[in-house]
């Protein structure tokens, strides 16, 4: 094997290890983000899941309920939908397998959509596809305040009670722990308060209020939206963190694997070499001799 062949292999070991550490120092970032948006998931989880319960129990306390956001609406024209992407790749099937279920998604609902983007690659497919977001949101923080909460989620009820859409439909990636994390769709408005399996008949009924179930409703309504929006978008994070890490592992690990197969070709190529330089050395003398 030639010489320049030689030092290509060890210009392409030494290109994979520098890969490597990069790989290396990427999946400890998303680790390391994981377990924070991972803590604040957990702690919403729990409140969340109350406070739909409690709703659910309270809305059934009053009589002709009349909010304008449990109020479907028999012709659905326009819908809204939010949908929730990672801002960057290198994070395995997380992005593809939101865009495949958004298309999913396109093709069930014949109504035109008004779509809300999270992250950068939900905006950039939706452009491609000759949409234009209606909002757009990128490089949210892991410890996103919650009066981005509030901000984000006052648009989307506002479209909803000025009219613009007869539904808010939000696609998100349901966090399961870091290896499973599968993509969901959910009716975000109209409330919907039907009992569902598995919620427990206590919850609001078993209370007495005051003020009335109505005053109460007024000022839980917002709380439940927001507290809504805020689990799914921290479920979408941990789940492309959790995507970006798995990713950087392998791709750290196939490093090592090319690193050793790459450095088993060097030191064939080198022997090779050796013994070819010792063959012309030996081939020489003997011709001297001779």
């Amino acid at each position: 094997m030639a010489v320049s062949s030689i030092k290509s292999i060890r210009t392409k070991i030494r290109s994979v290890n520098n890969i490597k550490k990069i790989t290396r120092a990427m999946e400890m970032v998303s680790a390391a983000k994981l377990r924070k948006v991972q803590d604040r998931l957990m702690s919403v989880r729990p409140y969340a899941s109350r406070i739909s319960e409690f709703l659910t129990g309270l809305a059934g306390r009053v009589q002709n309920l009349d909010f304008p956001l449990f109020k479907a609406r028999e012709n659905v024209r326009r819908i809204g939908v939010v949908v929730m992407m990672g801002d960057k790749g290198l994070c395995g099937s997380f992005n593809s397998n939101m865009l495949r279920y958004f298309n999913e998604f396109q093709r069930k609902h014949a109504q035109p959509l008004e779509a809300t983007t999270v992250g950068r690659k939900a905006s950039e497919t939706l452009r491609k596809q000759g949409a234009t977001p209606v909002d757009i949101y990128l490089n949210l923080k892991t410890d996103i305040s919650f009066a981005e909460i509030q901000a984000m989620t006052n648009k989307l009820v506002a479209s909803f009670l000025e009219g613009r859409v007869d539904e808010v439909w939000v696609l998100y990636t349901e966090y399961v722990n870091a290896v499973t994390f599968r993509p969901r769709v959910v009716k975000f408005l109209p409330i919907e308060t039907e009992k569902k399996e598995g919620v427990k008949e206590s919850g609001a009924s078993d209370y007495e209020f005051e003020p009335d179930p109505k005053t109460i409703l007024d000022q839980l309504i917002p709380r439940y939206v927001q507290t809504t929006f805020h689990r799914l978008l921290l479920e979408s994070m941990s789940s492309e963190h959790a995507a970006r890490m798995n990713a950087m592992h392998n791709a750290t690990d196939n490093a090592k694997d090319l690193v050793s197969s790459l450095t088993l070709i060097y030191n064939k190529a080198r022997q090779a070499s050796i013994t070819k330089e010792l063959l012309d050395i030996v081939g020489g003398a003997e011709a001297l001799r001779g």
